[in-house]
């Protein structure tokens, strides 16, 4: 019996994967049984359908991840199963992927590389390959093992080509992978070894005066007068002129033509208008002349038929037009709001000449001077190198810094930052909601070689999810994993 070992192992491990398929399976699942009724393909690659039933990639695969999992104490439960599905489903089409790239180079699987690899599976207990063991296992068993090794040998082809192996020229290097030429080692070893540190000004553009607001809203108060309007909106011209003619008749009031015609685009269930300052009725109008019109229109009347963004309308006013109170704080709320969505620039503009001044004052003295003598704080910045995107293989600036949210995808504030001389202050950078003024300050190296063998780990790590970012978004992929698995796995 000891002598049988090896492959009595090869054998458990079968006798795993079908329990966990077929116990398992039914039991986490709310959806068809698969002796009971076809699931259908979770998606195709390259025209290949990815299926669950028995003997398909898929299948083989969701059991292996299914023993993973278990392996490693995990509860299988529905949130863990549907990872183990999506982990299956993704490394289903990464095989199909690399197979067809290796049929297309014209390589074939030698039958001796396949023989090797099915050597260990019948070695006795010293390690040495056994007639015996080999002439004991079912034929049809070998015949899966020896093809389940010709598709794991197709697909190490691809990968080891790629993304390389730990098979070695002795007293040289990796026998597989992609080259990497010396300029590009010492481009990357670089890459993190000239790191900037800052002092910063940061204008919080949300600290706009109200005063200014204000001034804003009585040098533009028509903007805010507000109207008590009803509007009846339409698709087309000749039904809004209907309406208009029906009121105006008295055939029907303003109020009963909302719930025979109106679509109701511009206004609440009841007709009535909902965006009713006066900027926010000029942005519904195709034509900007056709203000004039509602601005005149007195209380009860309907309007002529105005033409609206995509559609037709015709305006009833209940009551006079309400001036705006400055003095409300609704008010300047309102005003600040349009502001914000409207005339951003103009806040830019007043924290630009703010910074400009603060710049101005920096120069005559110090940076540190001019932050304690306007109240501003001034903001230390780490060291960073110049690292567009935060690549994870080198130091990134911290975006969660007061004024520094996405810098590093801001090609201004990095062009900025990395064109100072040292002790130079910049000019104002417009970040976000803030701007800032930057001092570059410090010149950081780091402590250690860059190319580490962990880094280079990564950077191998990116060449393969790269690959499979593109293999899983390729338009040779139709991908039905989600609905399949909701509509049949998860199906109570």
């Amino acid at each position: 019996m000891k002598k049988n070992t090896a492959y009595t192992i090869g054998s458990l491990v079968i006798l795993l994967i079908c329990a966990f398929c077929f116990v398992i399976l039914p039991a986490f699942t709310g959806g068809a049984d698969a002796h009971q009724e076809k699931i259908p393909a979770f998606g195709k690659y390259n025209g290949k359908e990815i299926v669950y039933e028995q003997g398909s990639d898929f299948y083989d695969f969701v059991s292996q991840y299914g023993q993973m999992f278990q392996n490693y104490g995990q509860q299988i439960d529905s949130s863990t199963y549907y990872y183990i599905f999506n982990y299956a489903f993704n490394s289903t089409v990464t095989k199909y992927a690399y197979e067809d790239a290796v049929k297309a180079s014209g390589y074939t699987v030698p039958k001796s590389a396949v023989t090797r690899q099915l050597i260990p599976y019948f070695s006795d207990e010293n390690g040495k390959y056994s007639s015996k063991l080999y002439r004991q296992a079912p034929a049809s068993e070998v015949a899966k093992l020896r093809d389940s090794v010709e598709a794991s040998l197709i697909s190490s082809r691809y990968y080891d080509d790629n993304f390389g192996s730990n098979t070695e020229i002795v007293g040289s290097e990796a026998l597989y992978g992609i080259k990497v030429s010396d300029a590009e080692l010492d481009f990357l070893t670089a890459y993190d070894s000239k790191k900037r540190g800052f002092n910063m000004a940061v204008f919080a553009m949300k600290d706009y005066p109200t005063e200014e607001i204000t001034k804003y809203g009585k040098d533009n108060a028509a903007k805010f007068n507000k109207y008590d309007m009803t509007v009846v909106t339409v698709a087309d011209k000749a039904t809004a002129a209907t309406v208009a003619k029906r009121v105006n008749n008295v055939e029907i009031t303003i109020e009963d033509a909302v719930p025979e015609y109106s679509t109701k685009t511009y206004s609440n269930a009841e007709g009535k208008l909902t965006n009713s300052y006066q900027y926010q009725i000029e942005n519904i109008l195709t034509n900007k002349e056709d203000l004039a019109t509602l601005v005149d229109l007195n209380v009860g009347v309907v309007s002529p038929v105005i033409e609206t963004n995509g559609s037709y309308s015709v305006f009833f006013k209940h009551s006079a037009t309400v001036a705006p109170d400055f003095e409300d704080e609704s008010t300047v709320n309102v005003v600040s709001t349009y502001l914000k969505n409207y005339e951003s620039t103009r806040i830019e503009d007043y924290f630009t000449a703010k910074a400009t001044d603060f710049t101005n004052e920096a120069l005559k003295s110090d940076f540190a001077s001019a932050c304690a003598k306007l109240n501003i704080e001034n903001v230390e910045v780490n060291p960073f190198p110049l690292n567009y995107g935060s690549v994870s293989i080198a130091t990134s600036v911290d975006t969660s810094t007061t004024g520094l949210s996405n810098a590093d995808t801001n090609e201004n504030f990095l062009k900025t930052a990395f064109s100072l001389k040292m002790n130079e202050i910049s000019a104002p950078i417009v970040m976000n909601d803030n701007v800032v003024v930057l001092q570059f300050t410090e010149e950081a190296t780091p402590d250690e070689e860059f190319v580490t063998p962990t880094t280079a780990s990564d950077i191998d790590s990116f060449d393969e999810n790269a690959a499979n970012n593109a293999i899983l978004s390729s338009n040779k992929l139709e991908n039905n994993f989600m609905s399949t698995y909701f509509n049949y796995m998860m199906r109570s």
